[in-house]
């Protein structure tokens, strides 16, 4: 008996030498890799898209910008506030997306930190940059019209980026059980439940 629990601790110090980074500094270097990644990609193709086009364009990028913004938002908030019991019945009877429900219930932390800081983050700064190549098509040249435009698009993205969080994040947390359930089943359209 006294030579298992050695043993067991010996196996414990291995693993824990092993470790080159603590687990915290590991998960915001991954983070830190994947915003860049997700910036470059979402600015690609912001940029390739706003680029020389008609000022509908630049506004249909911005709105689906908005929307994913928001949408990440709740999704944030729906699996933050959501707990793993309420799956637990549904994982029992494989019902398709339940198992699922329950790893983004105890992972809540990262996922929110993925959706709300990474995802919404991003498409908030691109959004910026959107609202910047519709204020050209509004400007005159460097006048007056220029600046009041420049204030407009960014007050308007702003309001609507803040207002719309503020909207939403009481249904994400009022129906978070089924929001984090339907996005659960849609992913496993992706990827199969084990």
């Amino acid at each position: 008996m006294d030579s298992d629990d050695s043993l067991k601790q010996k196996t414990k110090k291995k693993k824990q030498k092993k470790r080159i980074m603590p687990p915290w500094l590991a998960w915001g270097l991954g983070v830190l890799v994947l915003s860049f990644i997700l910036t470059v990609f979402f600015s690609f193709l912001t940029e390739i898209s706003v680029k020389d086009s008609p000022a509908f364009v630049c506004i249909i990028v911005l709105v689906v910008l908005l929307f994913l913004n928001i949408i990440c938002d709740v999704l944030a908030n729906a699996i933050i506030s959501c707990s793993p019991e309420a799956f637990h019945a549904m994982a029992s009877k494989k019902i398709k997306g339940a198992k699922r429900a329950v790893t983004f219930c105890r992972n809540a932390t990262k996922l929110s930190s993925i959706f709300a800081d990474v995802i919404g983050d991003i498409c908030g700064i691109v959004s910026g940059a959107a609202g910047t190549a519709l204020v050209v098509h509004f400007a005159l040249n460097g006048s007056i019209y220029e600046i009041i435009a420049s204030i407009g698009v960014s007050a308007i993205i702003g309001a609507l980026t803040v207002g719309g969080k503020a909207i939403f994040k009481h249904f994400a947390i009022k129906y978070n059980k089924q929001i984090v359930f339907g996005f659960a089943k849609f992913t496993t359209f992706f990827k199969k439940e084990k």
